[in-house]
């Protein structure tokens, strides 16, 4: 699960340019520390210690290090976002790209699974109020349900329910086989992962 920030922005100064080239210094670090130790082990300290600043200077530029860890679940989510685009512009059924997509996210969470395991708590210490639909969960579902949608056109996916509550109830299995992850470093987060899609999958086709 590669971190990668954005590039030199155009018009900006010299200051400019060395505030935000050492920023993305002590991002790249704090996601490497939290990569090999988690975030809970990290301390600001070690991440000015091997970023060669001062503790006062990563102030200067992340409040805290909870406004390190909010960035980078903002970056899972933008990753996710676009696995999920990427399933999106398959020409393959809907059942073999909810499929591919459920491949995907355990590669990546896998690959870097300290960091994944933050980055998805993080995400979810930022639910929305009861009653409410948090805002990642929105971004992921409401372009599942457009891919429903285009099944549901293609007679791949049954239509006596809305798209929009079938990939609830999609993400919500997937979710479920990640949560018993996060509980469990052991759990076979892949194969769970691909069962789900592959039972999500029969059960939105056409009923006979």
């Amino acid at each position: 699960m590669a971190i990668k920030r954005p590039g030199t922005e155009k018009g900006e100064g010299r200051r400019e340019r060395r505030s935000r080239e050492l920023r993305e210094r002590i991002y790249r670090t704090a996601g490497q520390l939290f990569l090999e130790h988690g975030y809970e082990e990290t301390t600001i300290g070690q991440i000015a210690e091997a970023a060669d600043i001062a503790p006062a200077t990563f102030f200067n530029h992340f409040p805290n290090k909870a406004a390190v860890l909010t960035a980078m679940t903002d970056e899972v989510l933008a990753y996710t976002q676009a696995l999920l685009d990427e399933q999106l512009e398959r020409d393959a059924t809907t059942q073999d790209k909810i499929a591919g997509f459920a491949d995907r996210v355990g590669e990546e969470i896998l690959e870097a699974a300290k960091l994944a395991h933050d980055a998805m708590i993080g995400l979810i210490h930022r639910g929305a109020n009861l009653g409410e639909v948090a805002p990642h969960t929105r971004k992921i579902r409401d372009p599942f349900a457009e891919m429903l949608r285009e099944g549901q056109d293609r007679g791949e996916v049954r239509d006596d329910l809305d798209a929009t509550f079938l990939a609830e109830v999609v993400i919500g299995a997937l979710n479920a086989a990640i949560s018993n992850w996060l509980g469990d470093a052991d759990y076979p987060l892949a194969d769970r992962l691909r069962d789900t899609a592959t039972f999500m999958g029969d059960a939105i086709r056409p009923r006979s």
